[in-house]
């Protein structure tokens, strides 16, 4: 039986894949399922702040870290940091992708969305697993459903600013916004869009490639009666590609 341990002081930070649930519903699952594993591990190689992972959620990491939460500018550069190498990974995936599916010409319309929130919690350990209990862990996971309506931002809970660090300078950034939930009433937070960190994301098309003095050397024509979709994802199947040559 699972003991639960006494409660401690823990910042809860938590990016999301916003489309995520449309992105899979409407997409070839093979495809995205690669994409969104690359993504969640960009996300976790982004970590500046020390924060352990506690566990992926589908669409999201729950990071953690005990003790004295960072400040504001730190959250912020935190964030910042996430969102430009979220989107220069999708930049560059855009410009070398060949496959035509669903799930990877749909890629660049995922976007990242960020909770912050600082408060106590006890663990429970469960197996090999290490589980978080209490109001604070279910407001952070409550919160990933909100009214915000820019579709990426950094959201960071008015307890949470609170207990940060020189975190006047950083407010004029931010817009009010407040939600209530069951059994949890009304959470009041406040927002930064992470959109004009877009203009900062750098990546430069690929140089085309081909010979300087092409020579065709044969030929080989054969009707498929396939659809044109369905050759082409066989075609770009590398590890299927010994079941057809």
């Amino acid at each position: 039986m699972a003991t639960p341990a006494s409660a401690q002081e823990v910042l809860f930070f938590i990016p999301d894949l916003g489309g995520f649930t449309k992105f899979i519903a409407e997409t070839e699952i093979q495809h995205s399922q690669h994409i969104i594993k690359e993504l969640l591990e960009i996300l976790v190689d982004a970590n500046m702040l020390g924060m352990k992972v506690s566990e992926f959620e589908g669409d999201a990491v729950l990071f953690y870290r005990n003790g004295a939460p960072p400040s504001l500018d730190q959250l912020v550069q935190q964030a910042r940091k996430m969102y430009l190498d979220f989107h220069t990974h999708l930049k560059k995936f855009e410009y070398a992708r060949i496959c035509q599916c669903g799930a990877c010409a749909g890629a660049s319309g995922i976007a990242l969305k960020i909770v912050a929130h600082f408060g106590s919690a006890g663990t429970m350990q469960v197996k090999d697993h290490l589980h978080f209990i209490g109001k604070d862990i279910i407001i952070a996971h409550r919160l990933l459903k909100n009214s915000v309506t820019v579709p990426e931002y950094l959201l960071v809970t008015h307890p949470t600013l609170a207990s940060l660090n020189n975190a006047d300078g950083q407010f004029v950034a931010f817009a009010n916004g407040a939600d209530a939930y069951d059994n949890l009433g009304t959470i009041e937070y406040r927002f930064k869009s992470l959109e004009g960190y877009l203009k900062e994301v750098k990546v430069d098309p690929p140089v085309p490639e081909g010979l300087k003095n092409p020579r065709k050397m044969t030929q080989l024509t054969r009707r498929i009666n396939a659809p044109i979709e369905r050759v082409y994802q066989r075609l770009i199947d590398l590890p299927g590609r010994l079941n057809w040559i």
